[in-house]
């Protein structure tokens, strides 16, 4: 039985982070930045179609990144929001992004969380998510299965004082997805089977 297991980014990810500065203020820059992580992760082959960072929400520091790794390290859990959140997480030394004396912070993913992603961003202590991609997209793109997601997920998130950015530079968003796609990219977990 196994008692230990390692969640890794790419080998290709501290370069990816020197070609860019240390804070993001923007924004749509924070997402642009995400999408070019995906993008990365995708024509490397490394993990699925989805990428996502957690910033300091007010100075823009990058306090960790995350892509989709369940392929290569064989964990389904290994979504890239699940990935950001647990490298911030380690990085902050603590499970709560949200506690005292930590800074707000903000996940930003290039595409509308999955069911379990969307767990994950309520217990993690993260104050606002932005998106990309909205999860029909995914669905209608890719084929992905996305899980039971409530219809309301601001509503969702703001209860918990969560505030949701949707669709922010979608249209690239879009473009990432269709990537994957045409570099045919496995499509597990898929409705329609594999």
């Amino acid at each position: 039985m196994a008692n230990e297991i390692m969640i890794t980014l790419p080998e290709w990810v501290p370069d990816f982070l020197a070609q860019y500065p240390s804070h993001i203020e923007e924004t749509k820059d924070r997402m642009r930045f995400v999408l070019e992580l995906t993008r990365k992760n995708i024509l490397s082959k490394t993990g699925g179609p989805f990428g996502a960072a957690v910033f300091e929400s007010d100075t823009g520091k990058v306090v960790s990144v995350g892509v989709n790794r369940v392929m290569p390290l064989g964990i389904s859990s290994a979504h890239a929001e699940v990935v950001a959140l647990s490298f911030a997480q380690k990085h902050t030394g603590h499970f709560d992004l949200g506690g005292d004396q930590q800074p707000e912070h903000q996940l930003v993913v290039n595409a509308q969380m999955c069911a379990m992603c969307l767990g994950a961003v309520c217990w993690s202590g993260v104050k606002s998510v932005v998106y990309s991609a909205t999860g029909q997209d995914v669905e209608s793109i890719t084929g992905f299965d996305e899980g039971p997601v409530p219809e309301d997920v601001e509503a969702t998130l703001n209860a918990r004082g969560i505030s949701l950015t949707s669709r922010l530079l979608r249209e690239e968003g879009l473009e990432v997805l269709k990537l994957y796609v045409q570099e045919g990219g496995f499509i597990y977990n898929a409705r329609q089977g594999e």
